[in-house]
């Protein structure tokens, strides 16, 4: 697929074109890591908060397991003893 940008300033355009050169690659497929790297890093921070939202469920769900557990123990040792 293709793109086409306009109005960029030269400077910029010089920039773009010694950081490719700078790593042995076109202009064209500096920009297109670039853009590719883009468009996976904002999937990423989509996908953390999913899985911090997950984690702080998971750990809800944990505490108050533990919660009960430790109601179940305080009620055996009750009777236990007495």
């Amino acid at each position: 697929m293709e793109i086409k940008v306009r109005r960029i300033e030269p400077a910029t355009v010089q920039k773009i074109d010694e950081l490719a050169k700078g790593q042995g690659i076109s202009r064209n497929t500096y920009l297109a890591n670039l853009i590719n790297n883009y468009a996976a890093l904002e999937e990423f921070k989509n996908f953390e908060q999913r899985y911090q939202a997950a984690l702080e469920r998971c750990l809800d769900v944990i505490q108050r397991n533990s919660d009960c557990l430790q109601k179940f123990m305080d009620f055996r040792k009750e009777n236990e003893n007495g």
